[in-house]
């Protein structure tokens, strides 16, 4: 992989610029860039760079290398007098604040970072309650089969060679049709089996129901006939969706929307009746995942398999704290510990109605009161995550027994207490003595599932068996094959990628006919199904993530984007490589970061900026609206954007975001490829000033692609989000050294995304990036509990 470099002459800077992190010797004791330093800069950005409000100057603080830093000063400091310091000088002084105060290093060694004491996020409250129920109702945390489908029966009264009526199973097989969603009629779902019936048929299709994500999901069933529909519910429950009782042969169309938490499958079971006449209706059961439009249920969601129910929360809570750049559980409120409380109760009106299979008692039993006593026990050290001392052994069960003069009458409060409790809601809360393993456990649980640990790794902490980093590594990878870690991992690619931008998308149907709802939604999917393809295959390549020349079509996609039509569902359709490269040119993205009716080179170029090259942008000085009416309307839009960010004070930033964002002027408002803008041909080419390294000529999205595809700081920055993303806490508060190593198992690994999720785990369980010389959990644990304090 090569790219066009062009070589811009400029003085060599000393060699001692390659030592950044070293010390530098002071000449006469003191420091020529400091000198200089002192002189033309310290007025405006503080003696340790931390900036002046009285000037508005952000802190000098950031992640560029010494030769960046370097050539920002040559060019642009001081504000309006760059003649001032440039050349060696501007070096001198590069050298200076990164070692100083500049770098995440030199900022650890002068303020070392403080890992605050978190609450469990809203996604992590839902998750854990259902994960703490889930461990008792039989099933909880069984891998998926491969074999996607539900199972079919059918039966009905038919007259048999003595002339008497037999009740029969006419046929029961594993729902392996053709297409990929749950639309049947009997006839087709039968075969060539013969049913002459004396009766309706009652037909059964029964399974689970992955959901990916987290949300209200949508159920319609479109039939003639009398039906049931229950989602994530037992047999004896009332359905969700009940109309059983049918008159005439209009179809009907009926739905029902339920809350599921992302990450696991759940019950599903649809029942109707079918006149022996009307063998040949069709039936349709549909949904709408919480980013998508109504559609057929994709085979690729369905398992014959059986679930058992889920404690799902549906309490609404307050946002958490995005502030930082990812979710963190930082503050309280009133509003929080309202829905905490409510979610609460929640869990524990669905454990008293499933009490019998979570105490694996029933009504009327002679032991009951002994197995609920013992089941509350079990449910309260699942949430604590760690067994109860004797204290703890009256707080939360022989106090509310007491008090309720009873084991039944004492469960909801008994559920709330341990749902409300600090030690549920803090997971990171130092366990005491010999509570090392368990730490470790908690905190690998809440890295990989936002979770509590299964039974599995609550054992493997009972004996000790998390206390090197080789048995982190082993359970870290075992976790990462569960759903709850996809749920996860995709969540970070949705932040990653600003996929949240979509929401409110929407384009002009004069200009762009046929593009609405259903065909954003497919487009989510395709770029969801791409991501997938890659981070779960064997290599896991991130740097495929921007080179792949590929898209996932399904057939209306492909009449809009494709070169050539296709059939059936989604499948992988290339590309010229000079046209399609990875996430940077799908069309999901690029219609998000677009305006109704035009591209927007410079929300794309923003984009790349930060997300994909990985280098820092500050807010501008003052915000200035695009309003095309103020263009001549000849002109293309690079030219217009040209002209609106040439000012002096605008090139600053625009000097980087520009040449990223017209490398994509080739792809229109809504992702298609296109050769010219206005009747103009589109140049997409400019000069790109990285910052290490010299000018690149970019001449279209290929060379940004394989720019960052081999970029260590564009590779540094993906590492630095993930490990937000996952852990929730900076990455220096893991020790000086968490980014480099990081940086290189990533880089060893051959940029393996899911070998990057297991060093992040183990380094956030062990609490310090160097494996090899890691403080013992123990240790990091009660640093956390002294800088907590």
């Amino acid at each position: 992989m090569s790219l066009p470099f062009i070589v811009r002459p400029m003085k060599l800077w000393p060699v001692w610029l390659a030592c950044a992190g070293s010390a530098v010797a002071e000449p006469s004791g003191q420091h020529h860039g400091r000198q200089i330093y002192q002189k033309l800069c310290v007025e405006c950005h503080g003696a340790n760079g931390e900036g002046n409000d009285e000037e508005f100057v952000d802190p000098l603080y950031g992640e560029k290398s010494v030769e960046a830093l370097a050539r920002r000063i040559h060019r642009t400091m001081p504000e309006d007098e760059e003649h001032l310091c440039v050349d060696d000088d501007a070096a001198a002084v590069a050298a200076y604040i990164h070692q100083a105060f500049y770098s995440p290093q030199a900022r650890a060694g002068l303020n070392p970072p403080r890992r605050d004491l978190v609450r469990l996020t809203a996604p992590q409250f839902k998750q854990s309650v259902a994960d703490v129920v889930g461990r008792f109702m039989g099933g909880h945390g069984r891998l998926l089969p491969e074999k996607r489908g539900l199972s079919f029966k059918a039966s009905g009264l038919h007259e048999d060679s003595a002339g008497k009526n037999k009740f029969t199973n006419v046929k029961r097989h594993q729902f392996e049709r053709s297409g990929e969603d749950l639309t049947f009629n009997v006839r087709e779902m039968i075969g060539e089996e013969p049913i002459t019936t004396r009766s309706d048929i009652t037909v059964n299709l029964s399974g689970s129901i992955l959901a990916e994500e987290t949300g209200s999901y949508e159920f319609v069933v479109r039939s003639a006939n009398g039906f049931r529909l229950r989602v994530n519910q037992d047999h004896s429950q009332l359905a969700v969706l009940d109309r059983w009782v049918a008159s005439g042969k209009d179809i009907r169309e009926a739905g029902v929307r339920v809350e599921l938490v992302g990450g696991r499958p759940y019950a599903l079971h649809f029942e109707t009746v079918v006149s022996p006449k009307d063998q040949h209706a069709t039936t349709e059961v549909l949904w709408k995942t919480p980013h998508g439009a109504l559609e057929r249920i994709p085979k690729r969601f369905l398992y014959s398999v059986w679930s058992p129910p889920v404690a799902v929360v549906t309490t609404s809570f307050p946002a958490d704290d995005a502030s930082y750049g990812y979710e963190r559980g930082s503050g309280i409120s009133k509003d929080w510990l309202l829905a905490v409380n409510r979610g609460a109760i929640e869990a524990a009106d669905f454990v008293e109605a499933n009490l019998n299979r979570l105490a694996k008692t029933k009504a009327g039993a002679k032991d009951r009161d002994r197995k609920v006593r013992e089941f509350l026990g079990r449910f309260v050290e699942a949430a604590l995550r760690r067994p109860l001392d004797s204290d703890e052994q009256k707080s939360f069960l022989e106090g509310p027994i007491n008090r309720a003069d009873g084991v039944i009458p004492a469960l909801r409060p008994v559920v709330v207490r341990a749902l409300t409790s600090p030690e549920f809601l803090y997971p990171e809360l130092p366990q005491g003595e010999g509570g090392e393993s368990r730490e470790t456990a908690a905190r690998l649980a809440l890295v990989l599932w936002d979770s509590v640990p299964d039974e599995a790794l609550a054992k493997a902490a009972a004996k000790r068996q998390l206390d090197s980093p080789q048995a982190i590594e082993r359970q870290a990878r075992r976790m990462l094959d569960d759903p709850r870690a996809r749920l996860k991992v995709r969540g970070f690619f949705h932040h990653w990628l600003e996929m949240d931008r979509a929401e409110d998308v929407s384009k002009d149907h004069e200009r762009f006919p046929g593009f609405d709802e259903q065909l954003m939604a497919d487009l989510r999917i395709s770029l969801e199904l791409f991501l997938d393809e890659i981070v779960w295959s064997e290599s896991s390549d991130f740097r495929q993530l921007l080179l792949a020349d590929y898209l996932m079509l399904n057939p209306r996609l492909a009449k809009v984007y494709g070169e050539q039509p296709t059939q059936g569902g989604f499948q992988k359709v290339a590309f010229d490589s000079r046209k399609r490269t990875g996430v940077i040119t799908h069309p999901y993205l690029l219609a998000t970061l677009a305006y109704h009716d035009n591209t927007s080179p410079i929300h794309r170029g923003v984009f790349l900026t930060r997300n994909i090259v990985g280098q820092q942008l500050k807010p501008p000085p003052e915000a200035t609206a695009f309003k095309d009416a103020d263009f001549d309307p000849t002109m293309t839009m690079r030219e217009k954007v040209s002209e609106l960010t040439r000012d002096k004070s605008c090139m600053a930033c625009h000097s980087t975001i520009n040449p990223l964002g017209f490398s994509l002027e080739h792809y229109d408002a809504i992702g298609r490829w296109r050769a010219k803008d206005g009747g103009r041909a589109i140049d997409a080419s400019s000069d790109f000033l990285p910052e290490t390294g010299d000018r690149i000529r970019l001449r279209g999205a290929r060379d940004v692609a394989e720019f960052a595809a081999s970029s260590p700081i564009a590779h540094r920055a993906f590492v630095r989000q993930m490990f937000h993303h996952l852990v929730k806490h900076g990455m220096a508060s893991y020790g000086r050294d968490a980014d480099e190593h990081l940086y290189r198992r990533f880089r060893d690994s051959d940029f393996n995304i899911r070998e990057l999720c297991v060093a992040i785990a183990k380094v956030a369980a062990l609490g310090s990036g160097d494996s090899s010389s890691a403080q013992h959990p123990a240790d990091a644990t009660k640093s956390l509990h002294a800088n907590t304090q």
